[in-house]
């Protein structure tokens, strides 16, 4: 399903979901893809990178399997490098605060090494410092 159709599905997956109480649903969230996410503003992009954290608290068991730090040029357009380093940063942390409080099966990043685009690749986030990892629970 995509997100802007939650709703509908949630309605049919609840009339038969106690039949399928061993499954998880498998999510993959970009927010660079196709032209509703190309027009708008980096704020916005913060902004329902948090609210993800309402539709996963609505599911009943799921994981965020595919998710990276890529935006869409436009809403970068215009900020300098330091900017862009801080805008990817808050990605980050409005990413994580939603999939950490709402993935139940928790998350993967895209991949670990893309050697063409840092924002798609987990280690150059790492070692640019764009990401930080979450304390693991005690």
């Amino acid at each position: 399903f995509t997100e802007r159709r939650a709703r509908e599905f949630m309605a049919l997956w609840e009339e038969g979901y106690p039949k399928y109480q061993d499954s998880t649903f498998d999510l993959h969230f970009y927010q660079c893809f196709g032209p509703s996410w190309s027009m708008l503003s980096l704020t916005t992009h913060l902004q329902k990178a948090r609210e993800r954290a309402q539709l996963l608290n609505s599911l009943p068991a799921c994981s965020v399997t595919e998710w990276s730090l890529a935006l869409p040029p436009w809403c970068l357009r215009g900020l300098g490098l330091l900017e862009q380093r801080q805008a990817w940063k808050d990605f980050a942390e409005a990413q994580l605060e939603a999939y950490d409080s709402g993935a139940t099966h928790g998350w993967f990043f895209w991949t670990w090494k893309d050697s063409n685009h840092t924002t798609w690749s987990m280690r150059d986030c790492l070692q640019e410092g764009l990401l930080k990892l979450p304390s693991p629970a005690a």
